[in-house]
């Protein structure tokens, strides 16, 4: 195996997926920009970048190699567990397993909580018996484990959480992501009895689910404040698919690039709000 598939392994066009969260929670609780070159935070965002995404990905590769051979973006856009092989797979999940628990023995209160639950929900949502990918609604709320970096960096300077509307809106826009990323796999999920939220609901009843979660996301942003108008781009994507037609695939593949954006404008406006951009 060359090093290219190792990495592939991990996703990398989602690593921000996990980091960026991770960045934003601790940068929306830091006290000033210096926080930013603390070396807790420096390690703990590489974990997020890459053993985190090796766990996620290791554990969803090795027990998806039944179901995988089934879907055409295995092997195209992603990696195809079935080239890996399972003694790599066990590997890679036992390293970045390890990297995890000394992550938490390393954080202390709430944010060693939260991170036990990334890594707890990881896990069961590829693993069985419990395996919450084939349980529709379950596999597209237990995505909350990408609203748990978010967590980890707020608690890590406070301790605390950053309110019941943020965790709705965090649960809320990740299952709506996992609901709008299940859509184009409803045809080969349906061959392999994966029951996930999209064959329940439909190619429509998906999008419609995308649109009131992103929604709620959205609403919960704006109220906090006005100039966060640019989330309701989420809910509008959904919506403009239901009314004038689209691929949703290819505006799938483009949402890295767009939450990476929306993610990058969100820390600008943090660092703004706090004051951080006067100390530059």
């Amino acid at each position: 195996m060359d090093l290219k598939m190792l990495i592939s392994i991990s996703r990398p066009r989602f690593w921000l997926y996990t980091a960026g969260p991770y960045l934003l929670g601790y940068t929306a609780s830091s006290a000033s920009l210096y926080d930013l070159m603390s070396p807790a935070f420096l390690g703990t965002l590489i974990y997020f970048m890459i053993p985190a995404n090796f766990y996620l990905y290791g554990i969803n590769d090795l027990f998806d190699r039944d179901t995988d051979i089934l879907n055409p973006k295995k092997g195209s856009k992603e990696v195809l567990s079935l080239s890996v092989g399972v003694k790599v797979l066990v590997l890679v999940i036992a390293s970045s397993l390890l990297i995890s628990l000394l992550a938490l023995i390393f954080l202390q209160g709430l944010s060693r909580i939260f991170l036990g639950i990334f890594v707890a929900l990881s896990t069961i949502y590829s693993a069985p018996p419990i395996r919450l990918k084939s349980k529709a609604l379950l596999d597209s709320y237990s995505n909350a484990l990408y609203a748990m970096p978010l967590l980890v960096g707020y608690a890590q300077n406070t301790n605390n959480v950053p309110g019941i509307d943020i965790l709705i809106a965090s649960i809320s826009w990740s299952a709506a992501m996992h609901a709008f990323s299940a859509i184009p796999d409803i045809e080969y999920d349906k061959k392999a009895g994966l029951r996930t939220v999209a064959t329940l609901l439909g190619w429509r009843g998906a999008l419609l689910f995308c649109a009131a979660n992103w929604g709620v996301a959205s609403i919960v942003a704006v109220w906090r404040d006005i100039l966060l108008l640019p989330s309701l781009i989420y809910p509008l994507i959904p919506v403009y698919i239901l009314v004038r037609g689209g691929d949703v695939e290819k505006i799938y593949w483009r949402f890295p690039l767009i939450n990476s954006t929306m993610g990058f404008l969100a820390f600008i406006y943090i660092i703004y709000k706090k004051g951080f951009l006067a100390v530059l």
